[in-house]
């Protein structure tokens, strides 16, 4: 269970990471740092497997070389409709960062400097929990690496942001987390950021991308 109480959402414009950063990557979306309340709730420990969904949905099926590794390539539709099946649901953008950065506002799950042997930021998925250090301080695995995670939030502004997206609103789904597939991008360490927003449309699907449940309490 993550217990209820502040923590730091977001990163402000005068980090010291913030001026090596692209201009694609620069979290304008996700400044400024504030202090933000959750209640308590419940997450899973680790992502949802490809065995554990293809029992869900006999009929998804990709090549793999593990059951173990997490499920990829479903949209959040799909995403949102298995967690409901175990009585659970996707969690908030807000609830997963906080289960990464803990309540000292730490950028990866094991502190503030990037380092890739700490995720699986490598070419190709791997079981889950396959990178021991990639646990947060709340023992939630695979937040950092592997794979990209659905979250059930609509992508929109924070509080006293300044940045305008016309793409705010009940228009994409936000997810979370870094992932193996990044690296081909040339920018790991900006992708890994737990702070870091991307978002795509409910419908689509990405072999980079899979998700977990959580349940409020």
């Amino acid at each position: 269970m993550i217990p209820k109480g502040e923590f730091t959402l977001g990163i402000n414009p005068n980090n010291k990471i913030i001026q090596f950063m692209s201009d694609a990557t620069l979290s304008l979306n996700a400044q400024p740092a504030q202090k933000t309340y959750t209640k308590s709730f419940f997450i899973d420990q680790f992502e949802v497997t490809y065995d554990a969904f293809h029992r869900f949905k006999p009929k998804f099926k990709y090549k793999i070389k593990n059951s173990s590794e997490p499920i990829r390539g479903v949209n959040w539709f799909e995403a949102d409709a298995y967690c409901h099946s175990q009585k659970k649901r996707l969690p908030t953008e807000i609830e997963w960062e906080k289960s990464a950065r803990g309540i000292d506002g730490r950028l990866f799950v094991w502190g503030e400097k990037y380092s890739q042997e700490n995720g699986n930021f490598s070419s190709q998925v791997l079981p889950i929990s396959s990178v021991s250090i990639d646990t947060s301080s709340y023992g939630v695995v695979d937040l950092n690496g592997n794979v990209s995670e659905w979250t059930d939030s609509w992508y929109s502004s924070y509080k006293n942001s300044k940045f305008k997206d016309s793409l705010y609103g009940k228009k994409v789904k936000v997810i979370r987390g870094g992932s193996f597939h990044k690296m081909k991008h040339g920018l790991m360490k900006e992708f890994a950021l737990l702070p870091y927003r991307n978002f795509a449309l409910p419908q689509e699907r990405f072999w980079d991308t899979g998700f977990r449940c959580a349940k409020s309490t």
